[in-house]
This record gives structure tokens, C-alpha cells and sequence, in this order.
């Protein structure tokens, strides 16, 4: 038990249970001493760009995260010279080549959700018509305006234009205690079809509106969709921590917004795990390289 709100037990065998299924997204090589304490700026690691298609037994499918596109010029500028002069990437495949090999449809998507507005995590949503939704988190659509997003800064990685208005739903505020609920170790999470199957969880401290997601799979287990709360699996598990590194102005940075609460976020998933959990990350390549195929 997870302090007051322990995960919800399967109601037996009609209980909705949701299907997953890897996509392919594309590979990000990350420098590792932008996210490992101690790591050489020799060190480069390949990573996938997790992106899931859950399937659930209404017929609904979602989509969360879409990973990186085959054509980066849906980028922004500044992304695009990004991934010429700073982050490699690769993409033999995208998301939506993922669909066509499952005989999966644009238009049979009901809804992408995603973790966060990073490049890394947003692929293409314009290949998308007019039936699919999005959602982002709380606070999320900040990004997407005001003076630091493009076009309005020529030098803005955050595009105005990257989703439609009428189709985006941005999630309610974690004071919203009609749609958040405390669940397991988290304050804020929501019971996304209202029947215990997939869960949005509030995963604060890596970007504005960062979510994750809890998904009931069969046989009574749960699996635990946790974006980038961190970008690698040795800092989950308290091997490292998450780096602060010198930049070329003479300051430092964080790949996560604020630290500290990264921090927090991240002992309430060590918390899951110890409950049996299984926590994957969206670039977790160990992760991948072990039971990917199992969910392809």
C-alpha cells in the first residue's frame, strides 16, 4: 500500500484492460552530460523516442507522445539547427508508418496525448485530420505563446502554430480537485475513462504540463508510461543523479525545469516500482532492447 490511496484492484475478469503497442519513433543520440551527474561529453547514447498506441475496449485508441517525424522541417528553426549542430537523431521509421503496419488508420486515432511539448515528443500532429483530439498538460499551452515562441521569437523552439486550437484540450489545473484525484504515491492523477484502465498522472518538474501515464494491462498488471521524469534508467533506480552542467555563457542548466521537483516526482515512481510497477521511460534504450518486441 502506497500510503492512503493504493492502486485500484481489478475488478476480475470484465475489468478494461488496455492494450499497448509499441511504435516506431525514431532514435535520439543524447549527449549524457546534459542528464547524468558525472557523465564526459565523449559520452553520446542512443535512444528511442517512445511512442504508444493503447488501445482500449470501447474502440478508442490514443496515441501518447509521437515521438520524432521522418521531416524534421515541421521544426522550428532554431529545432531544426538544434539537431544539425547539437542532438543527432535518426528515423528509419515514424509513428505513422508504425499504423500502417498494424492496419491502423490517421483517422482511427481518437486522441494523441502528450507528456510534453519537446521536440523529441511531438513528431508531426499535422499529418493528423480533423477527427483526431489532443490533449496537453496544465499550463502547457503557455509554451505554444506570448513572446518566446515562434514565429513571434524567430529563435523560438516552442511553434504557435503546432496544434489546432478548436481539437487541444489543455488539462485543468492540479487545484482542480473535481478532475484530479490522489492515487498510489501521486497527488494528482485522473481516471481518464472513468473505469480504472488508464490513468493521467501530474509528473511535474521537467517542462510546463509534463504528464504521464498509468495503464492496467492484462493479467492485473499495471505499467507506468513515465515520459521524460528522467533520461535514464540509472538515475530512477538512484545510481546517478540528474545533472547540473556548465553552459557556454558561463551559467548552468538542467534538462529539467526545476530539479527539486523532478526529484520529488521521481521518489513517488521508485515508490511504484516497489510495488512491482513497471516504470518505462521514453528513452529508456535498455528498456527497449529487452522487451520492445514483446509489445511491437
Amino acid at each position: 500500500m502506497l500510503g492512503p490511496h493504493p492502486l485500484p484492484k481489478s475488478s476480475g475478469p470484465d475489468q478494461p484492460t488496455i492494450n499497448l503497442k509499441l511504435l516506431p519513433a525514431g532514435n535520439i543520440h543524447l549527449p549524457l552530460y546534459m542528464f547524468v551527474e558525472g557523465a564526459s561529453k565523449s559520452e553520446i547514447q542512443p535512444c528511442p523516442s517512445m511512442s504508444w498506441l493503447l488501445s482500449h475496449p470501447s474502440g478508442k485508441k490514443i496515441i501518447f507522445d509521437l515521438g520524432l517525424p521522418n521531416d524534421i522541417s515541421c521544426f522550428t528553426p532554431a529545432v531544426q539547427k538544434r539537431l544539425k549542430e547539437v542532438v543527432k537523431i535518426d528515423v528509419e521509421e515514424d509513428v505513422f508508418d508504425g499504423l500502417q503496419k498494424l492496419g491502423v488508420e490517421k483517422d482511427d486515432i481518437d486522441t494523441v496525448i502528450f507528456s510534453h511539448l519537446h521536440y523529441d515528443h511531438i513528431g508531426d500532429p499535422k499529418a493528423f485530420g480533423t477527427k483526431t483530439k489532443f490533449i496537453i498538460g496544465p499550463t502547457a499551452s503557455a509554451l505554444l505563446s506570448g513572446p518566446k515562441s515562434y514565429p513571434t521569437d524567430p529563435e523560438g523552439h516552442f511553434d504557435s502554430n503546432l496544434l489546432p486550437k478548436e481539437p487541444t484540450t489543455e488539462l485543468p489545473s492540479q487545484e482542480d480537485e473535481s478532475y484530479w484525484k490522489p492515487l498510489g504515491p501521486f497527488p494528482h492523477t485522473h481516471d481518464y475513462f472513468n473505469d480504472g484502465s488508464l490513468f493521467i498522472v501530474d509528473a511535474p518538474g521537467h517542462l510546463a504540463g509534463h504528464i504521464n501515464l498509468l495503464v492496467r494491462v492484462k493479467d492485473g498488471q499495471w505499467m507506468y508510461l513515465g515520459g521524460d521524469s528522467c533520461h535514464d534508467v540509472r538515475i530512477l533506480n538512484g545510481e546517478k543523479e540528474i545533472s547540473v552542467y556548465s553552459d557556454d555563457a558561463g551559467g548552468t542548466k538542467c534538462a529539467h525545469a526545476v530539479k527539486e521537483i523532478a526529484e520529488q516526482h521521481l521518489g513517488r515512481l521508485r515508490k511504484l516500482g516497489d510495488m512491482g510497477v513497471q516504470v518505462v521511460l521514453a528513452h529508456d534504450w535498455k528498456w527497449e532492447k529487452e522487451n520492445g518486441l514483446r509489445f511491437r
